[in-house]
């Protein structure tokens, strides 16, 4: 009859092996079954530490119950010890007596006080080594048979594998999240890299019209202010090289909004005293954005300076400010029209007219400073710049009426408890 209990705990601990998700209920369940087959008062599983030293309780039968209050800072050292010595030499250890064995006189005083005599206890290994031990106490002196020996190896050695195969599968879930994380971090590369190969499109193209404009025949002035826009445009073309190839994750920094915002606005307003650049500036305390704030800084010094180039050739405002929605914040940098001379069906482009246009201006026009300063690169770069920096620039343009604002919105995310 033992015999045939012995075996069923046998197969009903390899079942729940197969079934169950964590060791922890392949320990217990062991634990549970197999104490009372071994007529043992309680039991205890101990796993092996990162430091390879000590042993910690992970699972437990019946533990005396008023003690079972510190069975959680219970240590054993390797070596120490039946359940120590299991471990550290790797082998079944019995003691049918415990008070009868003087090399165990430091046990003495912590069997009286739980009530154990006798222990056989198990060391619990895989092909990389020990990683523990079963061990089960007896309340009277005890000589186990050799069918109980051969039991609690089995028992050590389901434990084992179900410990092992939940670290594996735990190893899997966090290399699988790793690859995904690998294969986001390559997506997101892939569409920076998309956003640069457009950049780099309208980079040439931009580059060789103004070229080309500087080239053509006209006054002395006329070619001075071309050769302007083509500083100006290398200028931006330096500014992309340096942005396609720079890591930002290394100057990161918490930038409030409001600081690169109103840096580009006085750079303009100085640049271009006669535009009205207006701004929304909260009150309210605002999250902060997580980046390179120079970098932030030139990135709303480039949309600033659409705007109001836009504002020169269309003769209206700037209007910029800052929007805090739901995990995000919002800069939004836009121009208002105040000219009716371009009513028509289809409002202003947003993007700067290409550089070899022939300027229709008089010599005194005070807008020139300003459309040689702002270069057919600027809104590409910008795009890729925000991408670079995490965020994201949308294109607001309307067909409503006259006094539609249009202009850009840059997004980034923050946290909401920033």
């Amino acid at each position: 009859m033992s015999d045939a209990r012995e075996l069923l705990a046998v197969r009903e601990i390899a079942h729940a092996f197969l079934l169950a998700d964590r060791p922890s209920d392949v320990q217990q369940f062991a634990l549970d079954r197999v104490t009372p087959i071994l007529g043992a008062t309680f039991s205890l599983v101990m796993e092996l530490g990162d430091d390879g030293e000590l042993l910690r309780p992970v699972a437990q039968h019946e533990w005396p119950a008023k003690h079972r209050h510190w069975i959680g800072a219970l240590r054993v050292r390797v070596g120490d010890g039946p359940s120590g010595v299991a471990v550290a030499e790797r082998r079944l250890v019995e003691v049918a007596d415990l008070f009868a064995d003087e090399s165990l006189s430091a046990w003495h005083e912590v069997a009286e006080e739980l009530g154990f005599r006798s222990i056989i206890a198990a060391p619990m290994e895989t092909a990389d080594g020990p990683i523990g031990a079963v061990a089960f106490y007896f309340a009277d002196a005890t000589h186990v048979r050799d069918e109980q020996r051969a039991l609690v190896r089995v028992v050590a050695d389901q434990l084992a594998a179900a410990t092992d195969k939940s670290r594996r599968t735990d190893a899997l879930r966090r290399a699988n999240a790793a690859l995904a994380e690998a294969n986001a971090q390559l997506e997101r590369q892939a569409a920076v890299w998309h956003r640069s190969e457009r950049a780099r499109d309208q980079t040439v193209h931009g580059v060789v019209s103004a070229l080309l404009a500087l080239a053509a025949p006209g006054d002395p002035g006329e070619a001075a202010g071309r050769l302007a826009a083509v500083h100006a445009l290398a200028v931006a073309a330096r500014d992309y090289d340096t942005v396609t190839h720079r890591d930002f994750s290394a100057a990161t920094a918490d930038v409030d909004p409001r600081d690169p915002l109103l840096s580009a606005v006085a750079t303009w307003r100085a640049r271009a005293p006669m535009v009205p650049i207006h701004v929304d500036e909260p009150t309210v305390l605002l999250p902060t954005i997580r980046g390179d704030l120079h970098w932030l800084s030139r990135l709303l010094e480039l949309v600033v300076g659409l705007a109001v180039r836009s504002a020169c050739l269309e003769g209206g405002t700037v209007n910029t400010g800052v929007r805090l929605g739901r995990g995000f914040i919002a800069l939004q940098v836009g121009w208002r029209n105040a000219s009716p001379e371009v009513a028509g069906d289809q409002p202003p482009s947003v993007a700067p007219r290409i550089l070899h246009d022939k300027p229709r201006r008089p010599e005194s026009d005070p807008f020139a400073g300003v459309r040689d300063a702002v270069t057919a690169l600027d809104q590409p770069l910008a795009t890729v710049l925000a991408g670079c920096l995490g965020g994201q620039m949308r294109v607001e343009e309307s067909a409503s009426g006259l006094d539609d604002e249009r202009g850009w919105t840059l997004v980034f995310p923050v946290e909401a408890d920033r």
